[in-house]
């Protein structure tokens, strides 16, 4: 018998009986025993028999502040066999008061906390292969990479370490009494072992100690530093075309809305083209009727002061795209037929626009060399360093390759990798669509959620599909990864009058993008953006660097996010009311002080009014889907002026700021300035 311990997770092992325990510090089981088995790919050689793929050498490792547990499978056989799946299952003591976080397999897929036994609605079937992981078999009962339990104070936290291979998952057997079981799978897709042949599997790392946030960015920080996460040192701030013009963009609304930025002034970054600049997915380099010369809009972009930004869907092609014509041999397929002759029918992909999507199969030699060559036109030919990536899951769907003894995730890896290759050191790459845990390493910034769209909701789809209330919950439910993994992208703010949502939605969106520190873009006709919606896109940018979720065990919609200013590290507070009713939410600066204790003179800033109101404790009705942001300042330090002019953060202008009777005295590019503040 061996054990590790690490804080309050106490896991032990026995050899003998080959069985792995999970306890809290009181001793009390959480999960175990450990049951592992392996297969062959036709679901046979179950560990245990005689010959075949068993389960060898678990140890135990503490890292970080959790335990490791690593595995190895082995062919026991006289004979070569292709290993299926390998599970570590766990029976459970949760019950029916329990919640089970579940994370889901690409960017767009439902991610939260729900009771046992509750599902998120399930996904269309035609839209299935671009949100499941479609090698797991119960994927309404799927945590993909991760997941973790929580019951009063009882919880464990879960997850794989390594994702440069197999698209690992969780399959919870869980009801309205409780979690039976949780088995943690890793797919080794028809790996072959010789006789006697070892492989090591990714380890499991467990948290029986910390509430599920901690316990899920701790995890998150061991993935990252394996994978040599990128995070860059800001996130980006830019305008996009997509929610106004979607298809229909060309390059004269482009130049518009660039002279309009120009004259507005406000400090973004980039200014990305979105889809509709080609002719159909995959034929990237025939442009379409509205554009004339790409290079040519690029450079009057970068001319302006801004990074000229494209879209494109590297690995998906579309049914009537030239590419799909020309090369019928370059896609990811079914099993082929008896004969072997002719490549065999693409996998389905999904579809756009009433268009079947196919995915590039980036394991044959030409299909790099074409994705190197488009991408070196876009970069090096047109001029866009700034590159959102989208439909990316296309490239690891399950099916035949060229390269028959890659998996899934090692084809995708290598499809990023010949993409990054063309685009160089200097580009910035910001993924969509991904499997998300097989993606850390290789991208700047990630999509972490469906896309916003004009609207809250469309009753009776999936949390997958456009949604400004989807996009919200992923946002506060995958906060965690953000500068762990890389930098989030919660997608776009959308603050004209003449879309479907309301004020309350436009300002808690815009209080969600400052305070939780990802990219933060726009997507408006700059011409129809009223002042009230140009001064809290103001007010947004730039965001904070991180926030904290509170609630994310208990909650499907967290509706706390904690940030700290920059200029004097002092809390800012934003409350959301997620419901669809009216609701009063409570601020109490008192929890929010200073940690080292300076200033007694405590004031509330209303972040969205800009206006100083009586404190400490602040009542506030929301309107449904609204939000309240507060910061707490004194009268002594603190970078005020920068929270006057932000929702959340501080301002790299204002310096020597002091709160007054009515006034705020700041220094503010070396100048000393008074203004008047209004209070309620």
């Amino acid at each position: 018998m061996n054990g590790r311990r690490a804080d309050a997770t106490a896991v032990t092992y026995d050899p003998d009986g080959r069985e792995v325990v999970v306890a809290d510090d009181t001793g009390e089981l959480l999960v175990g025993p450990l049951r592992a088995a392996a297969e062959g790919e036709d679901g046979r050689g179950v560990d245990g028999d005689d010959a075949g793929v068993r389960v060898v050498d678990v140890s135990l490792s503490v890292e970080g502040d959790g335990v490791a547990i690593a595995s190895t499978v082995e062919n026991a056989g006289d004979e070569p066999v292709r290993a299926g799946d390998v599970t570590l299952a766990f029976d459970t003591s949760f019950g029916a008061d329990a919640r089970v976080y579940r994370h889901g397999y690409q960017s767009w897929s439902s991610t939260g906390t729900l009771p046992v036994g509750e599902r998120f609605p399930a996904e269309d079937p035609e839209n299935a292969p671009m949100m499941n992981d479609l090698a797991a078999s119960t994927d309404d009962r799927v945590s993909s990479y991760l997941t973790g339990l929580v019951e009063r104070d009882r919880r464990v936290t879960v997850g794989f370490l390594e994702h440069d291979r197999y698209c690992t998952r969780f399959e919870i057997d869980d009801d309205d009494d409780g979690v039976a079981t949780l088995r943690g799978v890793c797919p080794l897709e028809g790996t072959r072992l010789a006789p006697g042949e070892r492989l090591a599997l990714p380890p499991l790392w467990v948290d029986a100690d910390r509430e599920p946030r901690e316990a899920l960015a701790a995890l998150a920080d061991r993935v990252g530093e394996r994978m040599d996460a990128r995070v860059p040192e800001t996130a980006p701030t830019g305008w996009c075309s997509w929610y106004h013009y979607f298809t229909d963009v060309t390059e004269a609304d482009v130049r518009e809305n660039l002279a309009e930025l120009r004259e507005w002034g406000i400090p973004v970054d980039v200014v990305q083209i979105d889809d509709g600049y080609t002719e159909a997915f995959g034929d990237w380099r025939s442009i379409a009727d509205g554009f004339e010369d790409m290079s040519a809009v690029a450079d009057d972009i970068a001319t302006a002061g801004y990074r000229p930004g494209l879209w494109l869907a590297p690995f998906c092609v579309e049914s009537d795209a030239d590419l799909y014509a020309d090369h019928p041999e370059w896609f990811v397929t079914e099993p082929t037929d008896a004969t072997g002759d002719g490549p065999g029918t693409p996998v389905d992909g999904g579809f756009r626009a009433g268009s079947a999507l196919y995915g590039l199969d980036t394991t044959h030699p030409e299909v790099l060399e074409w994705l190197r060559e488009t991408v070196s036109t876009v970069v090096d030919e047109w001029g866009f360093t700034y590159l959102k990536l989208d439909f990316l899951f296309a490239a690891a769907l399950p099916g035949e390759r060229y390269d028959a003894a890659a998996t899934r995730v090692e084809a995708y890896r290598r499809g990023v990798e010949a993409v990054s290759e063309a685009a160089g050191e200097d580009a910035f790459l910001l993924g969509c669509g991904a499997p998300m845990a097989p993606s850390v390493g290789l991208f700047d910034a990630m999509r972490v959620g469906p896309d916003t769209d004009p609207t809250w909701e469309t009753p009776g789809e999936s949390g997958s599909q456009p949604g400004l209330k989807n996009a919200v919950r992923n946002t506060l439910t995958r906060n965690f990864l953000h500068r762990r993994w890389w930098l989030n992208d919660p997608d776009c703010q959308l603050v004209r009058d003449t879309s479907d949502l309301t004020a309350a939605e436009r300002e808690a969106f815009a209080a969600l993008v400052a305070g939780t520190g990802g990219v933060n873009v726009f997507s408006d006709r700059l011409a129809e953006i009223g002042p009230a919606g140009r001064r809290l896109l103001e007010r947004s940018i730039p965001p904070a660097t991180g926030a904290e979720v509170a609630g994310l065990g208990a909650k499907r919609f967290p509706s706390r996010v904690v940030c700290d200013r920059p200029g004097d590290g002092a809390a800012t507070v934003a409350l959301f009311n997620w419901a669809d009713e009216p609701s009063t939410v409570r601020f109490d600066a008192r929890e929010y002080g200073r940690e080292d204790g300076a200033g007694t003179d405590r004031a509330v800033w209303d972040g969205l009014s800009g206006a100083v109101v009586d404190g400490p404790v602040v009542e506030r009705e929301l309107p449904p889907h609204g939000a309240a942001v507060f910061a707490v300042v004194t009268a002594e330090t603190g970078d005020l002026l920068g929270d006057v002019a932000t929702l959340t953060g501080g301002s790299d202008r204002a310096s020597r700021a002091a709160l007054g009777d009515g006034t705020l005295a700041a220094a503010v590019d070396g100048e000393d300035v008074t203004f008047a503040l209004d209070s309620e």
